[in-house]
């Protein structure tokens, strides 16, 4: 490690003299800085950013001993050597009261000087080392904590005494009476931490919570991850936080997201609670909270309690005789309340964007193969949802559900291919509009996907069936007409499945088997032209000789005459 030095003495001989010494004593320490008094000294500590500063004590502007007591108190990290030609009582009292690692009188030798440093490089390090052995307390109690709340949030650790006992160890209890859980989630979380942080929910969690700590520098606030990884919980003191401190925190929390990620987020919080055990019903009540927030929306969106059963913030943090509409005039701009769900799509109105009959044509056109019936279906929910202003998360959620558990039921073998899709923990986890827009244009694709390969596939089976049935009375008066009136399709659409499965025409098909069985016939009988021509289906000798002219290049007498020579 490199140390860096900086000298403080009004006389430039001084400076230059001990800059040189320091520069030769080859002990890993360099000179970066110069300066002529204390003010200037620390002007350049912004820049050079000394680990040790050399300075005399008798100097204009800032004295050393000032100077001393200023470092003491900003710059504590900083080790100080005082080089003076004075030996003065009080110079010597103000090294001692401030620290200073060595005083040194001048006329300075190469000895005391490299001795003095030596001394300041020991405390240098001794103080690094405190300052990361500290450090590491701190993240392995930080750490602890939030593994303790999210087990007790889980609700692995249920038992009364073991959470007072732990949370009494740790330090929570005498810093928490009531509280309120909010539960924060990004809007694009799936999208944030698939294109800025590779997929790595860890990264994109830890950048979030430093984010808060950074905007919040607030001693009494205590912020984990859920179990997911999806969501960050903030353990709010009553005492500490009323209606207007939690308006403003998560306030100035989503304008640093949305500097940083360019994203919002949505935030649900609690009732007040009373103690730690009852954090798995906080975060329920929480989650619940979030859910009622708009899914299509901006900016920050927060929905807590407000029913008379649940005082709200306001009134924790007023006098119980201030009026209600006094109160209400009070509240932060910043956070929207909503209590309970919109009237038209709330828990009693989840299946609102798709109605009784829509719903049944939906699955009658799953179950005939009719995709287009199917994305206009979908098109016409998308629409009703973006159209719904009002429309919350939690309904979102479970229309989206209600989709799936149809799609699955009428199409049969479909969640194999596309799983993801058909997680329902994936849907739990949509709260923002455009992932919602997103799932629905993904889930469509993956259903015509579907949709089209299974009629490819029943449409092979049906032609094979058609072929194995030409095969065996291809000899026949059969028509396309009369294949296409038995097996019920279409005969425009068997003629084009037909050419596309076979790579032949229906006529093509039946002519070259009628022409294949002829030619064995002439190989291996006696039988006449015109026997075989009946036999193969044709009732002119005149046309099955054109035709076999034309598939052979012969004339079947010919071509009978030919096999026995050959023979």
């Amino acid at each position: 490690m490199l140390y860096k030095v900086m000298v403080v003495d009004d006389e430039p001989w001084g400076r230059k003299s001990i800059s040189k010494m320091i520069n030769e004593l080859a002990l890993g320490a360099e000179v970066v800085a110069e300066a002529r008094h204390g003010e200037e000294a620390l002007q350049l500590i912004f820049v050079s950013k000394p680990h040790i500063i050399v300075t005399d004590m008798n100097m204009p502007v800032m004295d050393g001993q000032r100077f001393l007591e200023i470092l003491h108190k900003q710059y504590s990290e900083i080790k100080v050597v005082v080089i003076s030609g004075h030996s003065r009582f009080e110079y010597m009292k103000a090294a001692v009261a401030f620290q200073a690692c060595e005083y040194v009188l001048k006329p300075v030798s190469l000895a005391d000087l490299k001795d003095a440093i030596c001394k300041a490089i020991e405390a240098s390090n001794n103080h690094v080392s405190l300052q990361k052995q500290q450090q590491s307390i701190h993240e392995i109690r930080k750490l602890r904590t939030e593994v303790f709340l999210q087990n007790v949030t889980g609700g692995r650790i249920a038992n009364t005494m073991d959470i007072e006992a732990q949370s009494e160890e740790l330090g929570i209890a005498s810093a928490f009476g009531s509280y309120r859980l909010a539960v924060c989630m990004l809007r694009q979380y799936h999208h944030i931490s698939r294109t800025k942080f590779h997929g790595n929910a860890d990264l994109l969690m830890f950048c979030i919570e430093n984010i808060l700590y950074d905007v919040v520098q607030d001693s009494c606030l205590l912020a984990f991850k859920s179990d997911d990884k999806m969501r960050l919980c903030l353990l709010l003191p009553v005492e500490r936080f009323h209606a207007v401190d939690i308006g403003n925190l998560l306030g100035l929390f989503r304008d640093a997201v949305s500097e940083v990620l360019h994203t919002d987020i949505v935030v649900g919080v609690s009732a007040v609670y009373a103690k730690l055990e009852q954090l798995p019903a906080a975060y329920r009540e929480a989650n619940r909270q979030l859910t009622s927030n708009p899914l299509f929306g901006n900016g920050l969106a927060v929905s807590w309690p407000a029913s008379a059963a649940e005082p709200t913030a306001d009134a924790l943090r007023r006098p119980h005789d201030v009026s209600q509409a006094h109160a209400q005039s009070e509240r932060p701009a910043i956070v929207e309340e909503i209590s309970g769900e919109p009237a038209a799509y709330g828990v009693d109105g989840h299946n609102a964007l798709l109605t009784v009959f829509e719903l049944k044509a939906l699955q009658q056109a799953m179950a005939s193969g009719n995709a287009e019936a199917v994305v206009r279906q979908f098109h016409v929910f998308l629409h009703k949802a973006q159209s719904a202003s009002s429309l919350s998360i939690r309904a979102g959620q479970h229309n989206l559900q209600k989709l799936i558990e149809v799609t699955a039921a009428e199409l049969k073998g479909i969640s194999r291919t596309s799983p993801a899709l058909f997680d329902f923990r994936s849907v739990t986890d949509i709260v923002d509009g455009k992932r919602f827009t997103a799932y629905i244009a993904e889930l469509t694709a993956s259903i015509t996907d579907f949709m089209n390969s299974k009629t490819a596939t029943d449409s092979t089976e049906g032609i094979r069936d058609i072929i194995a049935y030409l095969d065996g009375h291809y000899f026949e008066d059969i028509s396309l007409i009369d294949v296409a009136t038995r097996h019920h399709i279409a005969p425009s659409y068997l003629s084009k499945l037909f050419k596309t499965v076979t790579g032949e025409n229906f006529i093509e098909y039946v002519t070259r088997k009628r022409m294949e069985k002829a030619c064995e016939l002439l190989r291996s009988s006696e039988q006449k032209v015109n026997e075989i021509a009946e036999l193969v289906g044709y009732e002119n000798q005149r046309y099955f000789s054109q035709v076999f002219k034309k598939f052979t290049g012969v004339t079947p007498s010919e071509y009978k005459a030919e096999q026995k020579f050959e023979q």
